[in-house]
C-alpha cells in the first residue's frame, strides 16, 4: 500500500462530523468518555462507536481508571492537523463561493462578499 493510499484511509477515519469533534476535544488534553459525550450532547453508545473507530487507527488511546475510561491522542500533531484544517476551511474560498461560513464569531468576512 502506497503512502498515499495510507494518508487517505487516514483521512477517511477522521473525516466524520462527530470524529472531529472528539478530535478537537481531545486536542485540549485527555477526557474520560462521559465528558466527551456531556460536550457533544451525543448518545454514548454513538461516541464509544467513533471512539473504538479512533483508536482501531492508533488515532486515539484508551486508559481506565476505576469505571471510567479516558481518551487522548496519540500524537500532538493530530491536534494541529485538526485544528489547522479548521482554519483552512474557514479560510478557503469555497467558503466565499458558498456562501458557507463555519463559525461567524470568528470569521465574518468569509461570508460578506
Amino acid at each position: 500500500m502506497s503512502i498515499e493510499d495510507e494518508q487517505a484511509r487516514f483521512l477517511r477515519g477522521i473525516g466524520e462530523p462527530t470524529r472531529l469533534q472528539i478530535l478537537k476535544l481531545l486536542a485540549d488534553g485527555e477526557k474520560c468518555v462521559g465528558e466527551i459525550v456531556e460536550v457533544l450532547n451525543k448518545e454514548q453508545s454513538l461516541v464509544s462507536h467513533h471512539l473504538r473507530a479512533l483508536k482501531e487507527c492508533y488515532i486515539v488511546s484508551a486508559r481506565q481508571q476505576a469505571q471510567s475510561i479516558y481518551y487522548k491522542l496519540t500524537d500532538p500533531r493530530l491536534a494541529e492537523l485538526v485544528l489547522d484544517s479548521e482554519c483552512l476551511m474557514k479560510e478557503l474560498p469555497l467558503c466565499q463561493l458558498k456562501g458557507v461560513c463555519y463559525d461567524e464569531r470568528e470569521n465574518q468576512e468569509c461570508c460578506e462578499s
